[in-house]
């Protein structure tokens, strides 16, 4: 009877056996909510658990525990960094992998400091960041994320780029602005995004003309585009174009180029969506077989290091990039 009134008493102080007073079920990203406690919240990044609280939690977290609202971020994706900027938390950026990438000039890259691809327990034990967010390629192992949690290191884990739609990947918003205690802007930045590209949407699907497009370039013999179920497809689709080779997958697509070349289409718009200038950059003959009244590339905006915007801004303001894409279908 003593074991088993002790095991209720343990049982009742974690964390997550508790009610939520209330919860956020993302409309469109597939792989965070939050549930809201009266102390606490607990974000779940589909099998992770991450326990967010003020002060020290007066019940046991089955996860990582992270002090809010944090000061001092390390970041591993130019991915996160425009939710920073439209929160106004450019300066909590102490870290990042590959500064180099960093297009925004709102984000001062010599006060910030280089962290290597795969997380160092050393190097972030001394920058004494509030919080460490990457991907799961950014660790060595599994076990990786125990040591962290044993150092007290706050290694929070975004799969921002796991989800198949423009606006589940912009939803993240929501999930960064939950460290920051930013919660209600960052739902209110987002409903914004959300409407802005729900209306054009609306007014793509009202024009009969279809565009034909076609997206990608020559990689190692292979003609590499995108799947047809991935955020880019959607949002071509979004814009009231059609896509070539519109294969039923979100990932990347590696096409023979003997099939390329047996494709006689007149194509409207071609997206090589890479770095190069202009197609002189490239010498490769088998280009020539690419029929396409005109070409538009991802690369207006870039830094000194040829780091383009697309991979930055562009994939928190999808609203942006239809309307990008809008114009340039319909001119008009």
């Amino acid at each position: 009877m003593i074991l088993f009134l002790l095991s209720l008493s343990l049982q009742a102080r974690l964390c997550d056996e508790n009610l939520p007073l209330r919860s956020y079920h993302p409309q469109f990203a597939k792989h965070f909510e939050i549930n809201y406690f009266k102390n606490y919240k607990i974000i779940k990044v589909d099998n992770r658990k991450y326990f967010l609280s003020p002060a020290k939690l007066e019940c046991d977290a089955t996860g990582s525990s992270i002090r809010i609202p944090v000061e001092k971020v390390v970041m591993m994706s130019t991915t996160y960094l425009p939710s920073l900027l439209m929160l106004n938390e450019e300066k909590s950026l102490i870290g990042f992998q590959n500064k180099k990438y960093i297009v925004s000039k709102n984000f001062n890259r010599e006060k910030i400091k280089e962290i290597s691809y795969k997380l160092n327990p050393e190097d972030l034990l001394i920058l004494k960041a509030d919080l460490i967010m990457g991907y799961e390629e950014n660790l060595l192992n599994n076990q990786q994320e125990k040591i962290f949690k044993r150092l007290n290191l706050p290694v929070v884990i975004n799969r921002d780029f796991a989800e198949a739609t423009p606006l589940g990947r912009a939803e993240w918003i929501v999930f960064v602005g939950s460290f920051f205690d930013q919660d209600q802007k960052a739902i209110e930045i987002f409903e914004s995004i959300k409407n802005n590209y729900l209306k054009l949407k609306k007014e793509n699907e009202k024009r009969s003309e279809k565009i034909k497009v076609i997206v990608g370039d020559i990689q190692n013999g292979y003609w590499v585009t995108c799947g047809g179920r991935s955020d880019l497809a959607q949002m071509i689709r979004d814009a009231g174009g059609v896509l070539a080779h519109d294969r039923p997958s979100s990932s990347t697509q590696n096409i023979s180029l003997e099939e390329i070349g047996k494709d006689r289409t007149n194509y409207d718009i071609w997206l090589p969506q890479n770095n190069w200038k202009t197609l002189g950059n490239k010498k490769d003959k088998r280009y020539e077989f690419i029929s396409a009244k005109k070409i538009f590339n991802n690369n207006l905006i870039t830094n000194e290091s040829m780091a383009n915007d697309y991979w930055e801004m562009g994939m928190q303001r999808p609203d942006l990039l239809l309307l990008d894409l809008s114009t340039i279908f319909h001119p008009d």
